[in-house]
This record gives structure tokens, sequence and C-alpha cells, in this order.
């Protein structure tokens, strides 16, 4: 893995500038010591403050900017939704919920039926290849079983029109993840309900970038490796080189797609191949964690070294990598919570409430070694360990 020297001499460059002034400060010889040693300090402050301010301006990046953004999201801050249900919660309802295949979707499937299950609610799960066939396939056949809610994550309406007109005309809601559609709160239009919309999800990939020019000390090249097929992942790879472009004027970024098919075959030895041709990578981009999955022993096979390694939504192999120390930082997904989020939707819908109220997301958590803030338990934990307990307050159940 690639280490932090560029931030390291950045930081021992001012800390080295300071030294120097408090010597002379305390040097500042002559009769009237008072009065020279005041103008001595006076002036190596200045000197001190020019000296930082030059070492921003120098690389035209604001360092204590991204400090502060990156160090306002170490810690979990509570779920989104905060309005009670107020009212009984019915065991009558019924979803559908549309698994994408990628693992994350496993996890977001298990949590929904998880949460579903504690009112009694019927649940029926359909797994779909992120093909055009399939995923309209997918749809095709919630709309057939008239659900009182289709659950899924990643899709866009684009990728199943005819199918989400259909679910449209029978006010069946669609209640969807990270998918390019905005919220219309409306189950007679577009995509009712969609948590973690592309400008949220954007965020979590600048975090990410917001960490790589720190650690990178404000310059070098950086690679996005993009899932194909998926326009969630697309938005936070755009996110993420979007941030390296307009924060760091001496930085690089390059993208690699990878195709769907060549998760956990062939895009290990793509990307190593890759950096191999591309020595002088300073950090690598994950769009999905999914795609690094084998990528630090194929380096290793490889002989090539690793640069600092980022990625979005580590499942269980990426999450053990950053307590390994093996990856610099990623942001969770958030899928436990996510589906519990989903349940308390359907139950704003059920209960006649403001599915508005389920909008609000709560606020990325950035795990990394150098923070020593990765739960330690699960295999997959979530980010906020507190979710369970904060939405049952919410349903009356506590």
């Amino acid at each position: 893995m690639g280490t932090k020297s560029a931030r390291w001499r950045y930081l021992m460059s001012l800390m080295v500038i300071a030294a120097i002034a408090v010597f002379v400060a305390a040097c500042g010889g002559g009769d009237d010591s008072t009065s020279s040693g005041s103008e001595t300090a006076s002036e190596s402050t200045e000197a001190t403050t020019e000296a930082e301010t030059g070492e921003e301006e120098s690389s035209g990046v604001d360092m204590a900017a991204l400090e502060k953004n990156v160090q306002e999201h170490i810690k979990p801050q509570g779920i989104g939704p905060t309005v009670p249900i107020g009212k009984p919660i019915p065991e009558d309802q019924y979803a559908v919920f549309i698994n994408c295949g990628a693992p994350a979707c496993v996890v977001f499937e298990e949590s929904f039926n998880e949460a579903a299950a504690l009112f009694n609610w019927k649940v029926d799960n359909i797994t779909v290849e992120p093909t055009p066939e399939g995923i309209q396939q997918g749809f095709g056949e919630a709309a057939k079983r008239k659900p009182d809610a289709v659950v899924t994550s990643g899709f866009a309406i684009e990728q199943y029109p005819k199918q989400a007109k259909e679910l449209n005309e029978a006010e069946i809601p669609i209640l969807s993840n990270t998918g390019t559609d905005p919220s219309t709160f409306n189950p007679a239009e577009g995509v009712t309900l969609q948590t973690q919309e592309p400008q949220l999800v954007a965020t979590a990939a600048a975090l990410m970038a917001d960490q790589a020019i720190i650690n990178a000390g404000g310059e070098g090249t950086f690679l996005a490796v993009n899932l194909s097929g998926y326009p969630s992942v697309a938005i936070q790879v755009k996110g993420f080189e979007e941030e390296i472009e307009s924060k760091c004027p001496d930085c690089g970024v390059e993208r690699l797609e990878i195709q769907p098919t060549q998760l956990g075959k062939d895009a290990p030895t793509i990307v190593t191949n890759k950096l191999r041709q591309n020595p002088d990578i300073t950090g690598i981009y994950f769009g999905y964690d999914g795609i690094a999955t084998g990528l630090n022993s194929a380096l290793k096979t490889a002989g090539v070294t690793q640069p600092d390694t980022y990625a979005w939504a580590p499942d269980e192999v990426g999450v053990e990598e950053l307590r390994n120390d093996e990856k610099t930082g990623a942001v969770p997904l958030g899928q436990p919570e996510n589906g519990w989020q989903m349940v308390d939707a359907m139950a704003r819908l059920a209960t006649g409430g403001n599915v508005e109220d389920d909008a609000e997301w709560g606020p990325y958590v950035l795990w990394a070694p150098e923070f020593d803030n990765i739960p330690a338990s699960p295999a997959n934990p979530p980010p906020n360990p507190d979710f369970k307990a904060e939405f049952e307050k919410l349903w009356g159940l506590k």
C-alpha cells in the first residue's frame, strides 16, 4: 500500500518552519530585548503564516478545508428520519424486493426482510441479472404480483420504462436506493422515494477524494475504477473525479472500466496490469468495493506495489482489509440502515404519513485505519451501530 509520506513531508515542513520561528524569537538579543523580541515574534508569525499559505497556494489546494471536511465524517451521527410514525403500523403489507445481484444488494435484501418481519409483512425476493432483459423481467414480474410497494437499489427508470409505467399507473410505490431518478413522493409518478440520491452519493465520493488529496500531499495521479452497467457506481466515480479536478489543480485522474462479468474473475488482473503500466499512480478509487476483491493477492503475485486505495460500499472482504490496514479509506453504503429505512417509508405510506420524512439520509462516515474508527464486528457492520434502536423508537416499539 502507498504511504502517506507526501502528507507527512507537508506537515513536517510546517513544523520545521514553526520551530525556526520560535528559535528566532527566543534569540532576539539587544539592549531593548522586550521590544526586539516582540518585533521578531511578530515577524516570525507572519513568516510562518506566509509559508503555510504559500504551501497551499503553490499547489492550489486548501488543505485546511479538506481536513475539516474529513474530520467531520469520522463518527456516525444518527439515521436520517426523525419524525415518529405516530400511528399503529399495519401487519397486512406486501412488498416485492428486487435484488440487483451485487453483494451490497444482498445485505440490503436481508436488512429489509429483517425489519419487515417485525410487522409480519410478506416479502417476495427477486434477484435479477444487471442486463436490460433481466432488469425488465424482474420489474415486470413485480408489477404482476401487485404488491404494496416495490423495493430496489441502483437501477434507473430508463432501464425499465415500460414496467415503471405499469407500476405508476397502478400507484404501486417504487422505493429505491442510490438510483439516478429523483424522489417524486408520488406513487403515481416515477420513483416515489429515492434514498441517497445522486447529489448525495457524490458527496461520499468527494469525501474520499478529499482524503486522497490530503494523503498525496496535494499532487499526483489517481485511477478511478467504474463498474459498467450500474448507474449508481458511475455517479460515485464521477463524484470522485470531479472533486479531484476541482480541488487539486496539480492532480490528474484516469478512468478504468470493469464489466460485471469480470467481478471476482479478471478484474484484479486488469487493475494490476493498469498499475504495472502506470507505476506513478498515487491512489486508486473503486466506485464499488466489490471490484477490488482479489486485488491484494494479484498485486503481490505480480510484484506490484499497491497505492493508497479507497472504495465505496465495502462488503465483508473490504471491511476486513480496512481492519488489516490493507485499504486506506472507504465510505460504507449503509445497506443495513437502508433496509430499515425502506420499511419506515412503507410504514408511513400505509399509515397516511409523509414519505418525504424518509428523504433525509444520516451523514456519511469515512472509515480509515488512520482514524481507528472501523467497527470490530460484525463482519459487515453498519456505519451507525444504533440504527435499529433509533428506527424502533420512531415506530413506537421502544
